[in-house]
């Protein structure tokens, strides 16, 4: 069966408008992290790599923020652009990017969306990303959270200044595209042929 993966984050549930049939399997590549703009006004994003043990399972992605002064102290971004106190047990929302989903293949995270001042933190601030497993459906976030750091499924991406520590070319095979302009951005999905593994040279 062919599976579809979404180079966006966005979702709609409307269906795509076009869908173009590729004459024969072609092939896609991509960075896996974008880092753009100076370290005054920083845009990153990334594609999270799911195993293909754990395609489709249901879990939440996590980025992180940590000190090298402070390395006890680790900061989750919310939903909503917000850093939280990883211990912070007052706080009401979500502390993943991306909450109780079936993880994708790959998975495109925007850690700064917006131009953000990172220069206070060169050499020191970390940026880590990484994903939990959900048990079931009442499994919580905090237990995906705990699956992510016992099963050490999580990485450093960045130390800030410094260069990207994860930054392969990810190639996808593909037989087709799907373009949904049902929503404001235009999002592209693409399908991959039965047994065509993706790779990450």
């Amino acid at each position: 069966m062919s599976t579809t993966c979404l180079l966006s984050a966005a979702i709609s549930q409307a269906e795509p408008k076009y869908t173009t049939v590729f004459s024969e399997p072609m092939e896609y590549c991509f960075e896996q992290t974008s880092l753009r703009g100076g370290l005054d006004r920083t845009i990153q994003d990334h594609h999270l790599i799911v195993p293909p043990e754990d395609h489709f399972k249901l879990g939440d992605v996590f980025v992180g923020f940590r000190r090298k002064s402070e390395p006890d102290k680790l900061w989750l971004y919310g939903i909503f652009g917000n850093w939280i106190d990883s211990n912070d047990t007052q706080y009401l929302y979500s502390r993943s990017v991306y909450s109780m989903r079936k993880l994708e293949p790959v998975i495109d995270v925007s850690i700064f969306l917006d131009p953000t001042d990172v220069t206070e933190f060169v050499g020191d601030g970390e940026i880590w990303v990484g994903y939990g497993l959900r048990k079931g459906e009442t499994s919580t976030e905090e237990d995906s959270f705990q699956d992510m750091m016992d099963n050490q499924r999580y990485y450093r991406l960045w130390q800030i200044g410094g260069s990207i520590e994860k930054n392969s070319t990810i190639c996808l095979t593909a037989t087709q595209m799907e373009e949904d302009t049902g929503t404001e951005d235009v999002r592209q999905a693409i399908v991959p042929p039965d047994n065509i593994p993706m790779t990450v040279p």
